[in-house]
């Protein structure tokens, strides 16, 4: 894990002062601070505090204190916080265009916990840019398996007009086969001749043994 980075000494001494100051107290001196300093801060406050501050926060102040701060650092204080601010967050993440950030809180989530952000988010072109910056994508596939197929071809219709299938086949690639099968049998032929090559390298044959017949022929049709 690592480590928090040391705090100047006129940081260690606002900690020390803080320990019992009101709530509002605490939260005009840390939004005072900005985000950077604030994140520097975070990791060294008690987890009892810290997430007293967090809950007690703007959403958009805690977005901008994210993109400085490493979630691994509050691991524990992060994953105590509701479901429902992990989402706000994420959206205003979204809004700010911080995907990178998005992914690398997501990752900290189980995968039922990524389903309720996607679902709360409801935009396939922001959670398509997030999982562009996931490492973990058999996470993200675990978080869509409930997901009907509708969606995900619209998450993966989403991915080519980014120009981004690589994502979607790695992502598709994680589900059952007959799941991939009725995906591609409900995306357009010009999405299926570019996706189902990657898709097929992810899942081999078994997958081609899944498809409906008239896909595999629309397939065929336009490779001639």
């Amino acid at each position: 894990m690592p480590k928090p980075a040391n705090l100047s000494v006129g940081l260690r001494l606002l900690l020390a002062s803080q320990a019992m100051a009101p709530l509002a107290v605490k939260l005009s001196l840390v939004q005072q601070l900005g985000p950077e300093k604030a994140a520097q801060l975070a990791p060294h406050m008690p987890a009892g505090q810290l997430r007293e501050l967090i809950l007690a926060m703007p959403v958009a102040f805690a977005a901008q204190v994210t993109r400085h701060l490493d979630p691994r650092l509050i691991l524990d204080t992060y994953l105590s916080l509701p479901d429902s601010l992990h989402l706000e967050v994420a959206r205003q993440l979204c809004a700010d265009g911080a995907f990178a950030t998005a992914a690398r809180y997501a990752e900290c989530l189980s995968a039922k916990q990524i389903r309720v952000l996607i679902y709360g988010i409801n935009d396939a072109r922001h959670v398509l840019q997030i999982a562009r910056h996931i490492v973990d994508m058999p996470l993200i596939s675990d978080s869509l398996r409930s997901f009907s197929t509708g969606y995900l071809c619209k998450l993966t219709e989403a991915a080519a007009a980014d120009r981004n299938l690589t994502v979607a086949a790695q992502v598709l690639g994680g589900l059952p086969l007959a799941r991939q099968a009725d995906v591609c049998a409900g995306l357009q032929p010009s999405t299926l001749r570019h996706l189902l090559p990657l898709l097929l390298l992810v899942s081999g044959e078994g997958l081609r043994q899944q498809l409906p017949e008239a896909v595999l022929q629309a397939f065929e049709a336009q490779l001639a």
